[in-house]
């Protein structure tokens, strides 16, 4: 209990804290011990779930169980990759003159509302709280797109407000179903929304109004995640957000989003077959994962270009949790791959941005030249982004597509000439399914590394400084390349362990 009342308090403190500080230094100091302190209550609460399994805490309201650790950790370690890379970052604006120290302030008091936004919506036993969470954290996030207060930032943080507000509309609609479908089970107005209650009683709910609850819920959450045809903000908001705030939307934002779709994705295996909630992920997935590679080709704005690059592999990430068996460990394992890669090309893009003064990718030539360690740090994250192996994400992403094949199709026939049909149409479908995604696949890898190789090979344009000092904001560079490497070697044994475990609980029938 205590590494929960922790991970709640310590991002609270660190936000009123930011609010009375005057000096950059101490703003950073209490922001860097404050993601220090979430760090360590993590791996403790990440110890207790692996030596004693799920929990329940503060009367039912908290639950603490692997899947959740697993999206605390991507928080936590993406979290503290982002504060030390913005130490520089916001220094070089402040010199300028860009920004003050009040917009300082505010920027570390949302950041860490937004951090404990996303804590209370992985922890939260009830799906109505969740909902709650997932809503503070578009309010908390508008202000931080808008940070640098331009007419084109505006215009982001009032886009992504208006369609994440809709969306979240909508998957309030899909909550109250579910909520009016488990009350008549329940008969406990306060506990039918608890997902360990509805899972209990998962027998008893309407299966009609449980199918409706998740597609509202799907596209609601879906907005937030950015799945096609939900996804219009995410290029807008990614290219005008700072660098520290675009890599928290691409790699949290988006993977807390998507833990709301699986915890209601598991009422809904329970209530009716686990196909129906498998197929929708898998339109939505292909369909995403198909749109942004054709975006992918024609960007001209590298941030714009990974911001397409975050809606291909969320694509990814809801074929592999649509397919089931090995391909939910795919999906699990790529939230997590992508994180890092995606961070640490947000990182990359932001020094860049401050060294050419362009976000135009015609504008960049001679990356390597200019900054050699952005440009190794811009490279590695592009390569790992097109599943390059040895990198972490061509596990993840192979892993999906193995599922992808394999996948077995239910039916309740028993007649034997019908039976061989549908496994015939079945081998078919598969096919066609795999050649798909390896097409697509073969259209991002092409697409990517051709606008990524054009700006980091070359001479760079006239007046822009050669050479680069190692410092702080390269640090967040070399944990990001380590766990990229690391992962995609081999997992560490606790995160294994942590890992098998999540997955047994999306799994479960």
């Amino acid at each position: 209990m205590t590494s929960v009342t922790l991970l709640f308090i310590i991002p609270l403190i660190a936000s009123l804290l930011s609010l009375g500080l005057r000096m950059p230094k101490a703003l950073y100091a209490v922001n860097f011990a404050a993601m220090i302190s979430l760090g360590g209550a993590q791996a403790l609460l990440m110890s207790q779930v692996l030596r004693n399994g799920s929990f329940l805490v503060y009367d039912d309201l908290v639950h603490v169980d692997a899947l959740a650790s697993v999206v605390l950790l991507v928080i936590t370690m993406i979290g503290f990759t982002s504060s030390l890379y913005a130490w520089k970052y916001f220094d070089h604006y402040l010199a300028q003159g860009t920004i003050t120290a009040h917009q300082m302030r505010r920027y570390f008091s949302l950041i860490h509302l937004f951090i404990f936004a996303m804590i209370v919506a992985t922890l939260a036993n009830s799906l109505g709280i969740l909902w709650v969470a997932i809503e503070a954290t578009t309010l908390a996030t508008t202000f931080l797109i808008n940070f640098f207060r331009r007419k084109a930032s505006l215009e982001a943080g009032w886009k992504y407000l208006i369609l994440c507000s809709v969306g979240i509309a909508l998957a309030l609609f899909g909550t109250v179903l579910m909520y009016s479908s488990s009350v008549r089970a329940l008969g406990d107005v306060s506990a039918a929304l608890n997902i360990t209650e509805l899972l209990a009683v998962a027998g008893r709910l309407d299966p009609h109004v449980v199918k409706l609850a998740f597609v509202f819920i799907l596209v609601g959450y879906g907005t937030k995640i950015g799945l096609v045809p939900m996804h219009t903000w995410i290029p807008e908001a990614y290219g005008q957000a700072p660098a520290p705030v675009t890599a928290m939307l691409a790699g949290v934002l988006e993977t807390v989003a998507f833990y709301a779709i699986l915890r209601s994705k598991l009422v809904v295996d329970a209530v009716v077959s686990p196909g129906y909630a498998g197929n929708l992920l898998i339109t939505f997935g292909f369909l995403s994962f198909g749109v942004s590679a054709l975006f992918i080709l024609v960007q001209r704005d590298y941030k714009r270009l990974f911001a397409y690059s975050s809606i291909e592999h969320m694509g990814i990430a809801a074929i592999g949790f649509g397919v089931g068996g090995v391909g939910t460990f795919g999906a699990l394992f790529h939230l997590i791959n992508h994180a890092f890669s995606k961070s640490l090309a947000f990182f990359a893009a932001g020094n860049i941005n401050i060294r050419f003064g362009t976000r135009d990718i015609d504008g960049v030539r001679g990356l390597l030249k200019a900054q050699p360690w952005t440009a190794t740090a811009f490279l590695i994250a592009a390569l790992a982004l097109v599943g390059m192996p040895p990198l972490a994400m061509f596990a993840s992403e192979f892993s999906v597509l193995a599922a992808l094949g394999t996948r077995v199709y239910a039916t309740d026939s028993i007649h034997l000439g019908r039976f061989l049909t549908i496994m015939i149409a079945d081998e078919v479908r598969n096919l066609v399914l795999v050649t798909g995604f390896l097409v697509i696949t073969v259209v991002v890898f092409g697409g990517l590394t051709y606008r990524a190789a054009g700006m980091v090979w070359g001479d760079p344009p006239e007046g822009v400084h050669r050479g680069e000092k190692l410092g702080l904001s390269h640090i967040p560079f070399a944990l990001s390349i380590g766990a990229l490497v690391v992962l995609g070697v081999t997992i560490p044994w606790p995160l294994r362990d942590l890992m098998g475990m999540a997955v047994a609980i999306i799994t479960v029938r």
